[in-house]
């Protein structure tokens, strides 16, 4: 099951606002399946890390104000959450926010041979993004990369 387009604008609509008061961003909003259960997935994010405490507060605050404009036509759970840290990156701005940052890009097709690539976002430029391993840099269009995320060195 997924958001239509209108209760995805309506949902953002209501808790942005809510995230933004707190000193939250918000990631995105999703509805996921788990074991027959929908799951209304509202996934957030600070500067330094989200607290358990983070996502309860707004958990709270979300839970009380969708009992109250009831926009959700059927049974779901609520799940508050951080991105972790091997977080996608979904738009030109977060994949600014993360330059310098080590990636792992998997390619819809090879992009100079590669179908994925782990190493160190340096740039992204005019819709292309620049990877660097070792002695390389590899360029690919935005549209090329079918999923870029975080890829921390643990």
């Amino acid at each position: 099951m997924q958001l239509s387009e209108n209760l995805s604008n309506l949902l953002t609509e209501l808790v942005q606002p809510m995230a933004q008061v707190s000193g939250l961003e918000l990631v995105e909003i999703a509805l996921k399946q788990d074991e027959g259960y929908t799951i209304l997935d509202v996934v957030i994010d600070k500067e330094g890390g989200v607290s358990i405490d983070d996502c309860a507060k707004l958990s709270k605050k979300i839970s009380l104000a969708l009992d109250v404009e009831d926009l959700i036509p059927f049974k779901y759970h609520l799940e508050v959450g951080s991105p972790g840290i091997f977080r996608k990156l979904k738009s030109e701005s977060e994949l600014e926010k993360h330059l310098h940052a080590r990636v792992k890009a998997v390619f819809f097709e090879p992009v100079a041979g590669h179908k994925k690539i782990v190493g160190t976002l340096t740039r992204f430029q005019d819709g292309k993004v620049y990877i660097s391993k070792e002695s390389e840099e590899l360029v690919a269009d935005f549209q090329q990369i079918k999923t870029i995320q975080l890829y921390p060195d643990i």
